[in-house]
Formats: structure tokens, C-alpha cells, sequence
């Protein structure tokens, strides 16, 4: 399993500025989320994407994923997804109708995709996905129900098919999901063995604060509220990272 940032913790951060809080942190892989500062973009050029990519591996991190809520160009959404050697990660609110006829079409035109699954209705949704043949992520969110037992009616499912997890409230936030499951979470993708990437964000724009410190950045993003580094803490452990 790789433990991994979504650049949505930090929104207007460059790449380079991910890549060293990756790095300072022990984690091993990127999400890049369509919106943030990171310099990929609807238009980015094939090579800008391939550069992106390798500066990436440059720093022995992978990128995880692009995520994106817009049904953008799917010829596009299929080159980036090769230059960046990472599959699209098609996500909410769009109907999962729209998104999976966008994922049939990125997937033909030779990319890479996965549906991100959410909420009570995460595993009749993979199911439908599944059948069509599409790859699938999810967003463990514990204001949503028990993440626990939900991951293991995916990974019994979907074991192959799900290769994704975005951990909503991970990082410095973790202190505050006590008695939501996190631990039982992280039980059963030992359980099933799962081999993966878990990727940390935020729950809320007013973590901002604490996911500033968590994160070792200097000076504010623009995304403050009340809490402090002091009143959250990291998750607890030594991140379990690994290679491609």
C-alpha cells in the first residue's frame, strides 16, 4: 500500500512545492486534483504533462491520479492520462451515468480511469461499474457512516478492480475521527492485502490551519480558520510507502 497526499490539502501549492511535502512526510504518491495550483490544467500539452511526470519520479514519488467533478474532453483526459503514466479519477457530483459514458470513452481512447465511488450507495455504484469494466476508486469519509465495514463490502467485491482510496479527514485531522472507524479501516485493508494508494485529504477548507503545520509550510494558503496545529495530530504510526 502507498500512502499518499491529494494536492487538495494544499490548493494553491505548486508541484514542487507537493513533492517536498511528500517527501518531508515519508509519503509516496500524489493525487492531483483538476482546480489546484500544481500547473496541470485542461490544455496542458502532452509533453508539460510528461515533465510534470517525470519530476515526479524524479523524486522517487508516483503520481496517483487526476481527479476531476467535470466531464471535460475525453480525448484530453486520455492523453494526460499517459503522459502522467496515472489514471483519471472521475469523481461527484456529476451523475454516475455521465461519468461512466465519459469513462468509456477516455478508456477507448487509451487512457486510464477510475469511477470514484461515495457514500451508502458506494457498492451498488461499483457494481454498475464494474460491469462496464471500469477501474474504481472511493472516498472513506467517516461523516458518512463507518468506513470499516464499508471497505470490506469493496475489497470482498472489488479487490481487483479497486486501486484507490482517498482517506477524507487523514493527516492532522486524524485525532478528531476517533471512534469512526479509521482503525478498523486500516484492519481491513491489511486484511485483504490490499495494494493500493491511500491518499490524505482534507475534510473541510477551515483544517486549512492545521494541515499548513501538519504539512511544514511556511506562511498561509489563504485557507485559515480557528483550529491550530497544536489542537490536531498526525495520524499515528510510520506511513507505510512503497516503490511503483
Amino acid at each position: 500500500m502507498r500512502l499518499g497526499l491529494s494536492s487538495e490539502a494544499a490548493p494553491d501549492a505548486s508541484l514542487g512545492d507537493l513533492i517536498r511535502f511528500a517527501t518531508r512526510r515519508g509519503l509516496a504518491t500524489l493525487e492531483l486534483r483538476e482546480g489546484d495550483a500544481h500547473g496541470i490544467a485542461p490544455g496542458t500539452s502532452t509533453p508539460d504533462g510528461a515533465a510534470a511526470a517525470a519530476a515526479v519520479r524524479a523524486a522517487g514519488l508516483t503520481i496517483a491520479g487526476y481527479r476531476t467533478d467535470r466531464l471535460g474532453d475525453a480525448d484530453w483526459l486520455a492523453r494526460l492520462s499517459r503522459s502522467l503514466a496515472a489514471p483519471v479519477l472521475l469523481a461527484g457530483p456529476v451523475p454516475l451515468t455521465a461519468r461512466l459514458a465519459r469513462g468509456e470513452r477516455i478508456k477507448a481512447a487509451g487512457g486510464e480511469v477510475a469511477i470514484v465511488l461515495r457514500g451508502e450507495a458506494a457498492v451498488w455504484d461499483g457494481l454498475v461499474c464494474h460491469a462496464a469494466g471500469l477501474a474504481l476508486a472511493w472516498e472513506a469519509d467517516p461523516r458518512l457512516g463507518p468506513v470499516g465495514p464499508m471497505a470490506a463490502s469493496l475489497l470482498e467485491r472489488f479487490a481487483g478492480a479497486l486501486g484507490h482510496i482517498r482517506l477524507i479527514g487523514g493527516g492532522p485531522e486524524a485525532a478528531r475521527q476517533d471512534g469512526a472507524g479509521i482503525g478498523d479501516l486500516m484492519s481491513q485493508l491489511a486484511l485483504h492485502g490490499y495494494t493500493g494508494t491511500l491518499v490524505l485529504a482534507p475534510s473541510a477548507p477551515r483544517f486549512g490551519v492545521a494541515w499548513q503545520h501538519w504539512l511544514g509550510r511556511r506562511g498561509g494558503w489563504g485557507c485559515g480558520g480557528s483550529d491550530t496545529a497544536s489542537s490536531l495530530v498526525p495520524m499515528v504510526g510510520r506511513p507505510v510507502t512503497g516503490g511503483q
